[in-house]
């Protein structure tokens, strides 16, 4: 399922690895916190103290979270866009975006 890029990846091959994935994620959040009480993952871990202070009526508490989702989701958006747009030249390809 990783070997396929571009045309050859089909929906099928999208769906198992967005389970792959996301079952790591959560086995790493479920480890974390019941070994350190503290969700430990990027974007699930931000997410879930996101929701956990909503709950709770802790809505500045929770932007600062949600500041960290968008912040993060917004740079993931912005390589992904510079990659797509400078990848003719095959040997800088990844060096803007990680600039």
């Amino acid at each position: 399922m990783f070997r396929h890029q571009g045309k050859s990846r089909t929906l099928k091959h999208n769906l198992q690895i967005a389970t792959v994935l996301s079952l790591a994620a959560g086995i790493i959040n479920v480890t974390g916190f019941l070994s350190f009480k503290q969700l430990t993952t990027n974007v699930t871990g931000h997410f879930a103290l996101f929701i956990y202070d909503l709950a709770n009526f802790e809505f500045w508490k929770g932007t600062i979270y949600f500041l960290y989702i968008f912040s993060f989701l917004l740079g993931s958006f912005a390589s992904s866009f510079l990659i797509e747009k400078y990848r003719v030249n095959k040997n800088s390809t990844f060096l803007l975006s990680l600039l």
